[in-house]
């Protein structure tokens, strides 16, 4: 069968294939941290890594969606729609970050110790990079952002699994089995919503571009936590509150 156009496949099918392509060393770090021996010490700098990245979900997407309605970007009906399509997903990320600390209270850290806690760099380049991209470029970097954070989810047996093998309570878990759930809906409406753009060259190239960048950045971080965990690492930023 001869191969489908570039021009006649989808911007999802595209973006995927890329994250598909270029996923290989955040898949490998997300491997070794779930897998860690010493994974309860890990989970919990995970659990602070992660709220620093979600309190800046709503916060990044208000922005994005403020991006796409401004001059020069107004007139541009990609933009226009990915905008609309901000401003309905907004509700459903509103008060994630407190999953987290609920999580981390089940793991026996106490909320205040998670959110006075300086954010590691690498958080911030990840979620900077994005503000960069909208305020000095164009909104649409957003969308290579939000199709690898709520593209690639695990299962609800994954994450029980977890909890069993290293005799975690399922309550520490809550924010990643209730993302388990509803990420494979939001995927498809995510790609729904892409495919229905009337996107440039320039702009999904500038998707995938954030896309591969989303993905380093978390590899960076799964392992700094992965390394950090080892007997001859150590949590520097106070990691066990």
């Amino acid at each position: 069968m001869p191969a489908i156009p570039v021009r006649e496949q989808r911007a999802s099918v595209l973006l995927r294939a890329k994250i598909e392509l270029f996923g290989g060393r955040v898949n490998q770090a997300a491997g070794r941290f779930w897998m860690h021996p010493n994974f309860p010490l890990a989970y919990r700098e995970y659990l602070f890594q992660s709220h620093s990245i979600i309190r800046a979900t709503v916060p990044l997407m208000q922005a994005g969606e403020q991006a796409c309605r401004l001059p020069p970007h107004a007139s541009d009906p990609a933009l226009q729609t990915f905008g609309d399509y901000l401003r309905r997903h907004i509700p459903e990320e509103t008060g994630h970050h407190e999953w987290i600390l609920d999580d981390g209270e089940a793991m026996g850290i106490k909320r205040v110790a998670i959110l006075d806690r300086l954010p590691r760099h690498t958080v911030t380049h990840l979620v900077g990079a994005q503000y960069y991209w909208l305020h000095h470029y164009s909104p649409i970097a957003l969308a290579g952002y939000i199709a690898v954070m709520e593209g690639i989810p695990s299962t609800t047996e994954f994450y029980e699994d977890v909890a069993r093998r290293n005799q975690l309570p399922p309550t520490a878990f809550t924010n990643f089995l209730y993302h388990a759930r509803i990420d494979p809906r939001h995927r498809q409406e995510f790609d729904d919503m892409l495919d229905g753009l009337p996107l440039s060259k320039d702009q999904l190239g500038l998707i995938g571009l954030s896309a591969i960048r989303t993905m380093d950045y978390i590899a960076g971080i799964l392992e700094d936590i992965v390394l950090e965990a080892e007997p001859s690492g150590g949590f520097s930023n106070g990691a066990s509150p």
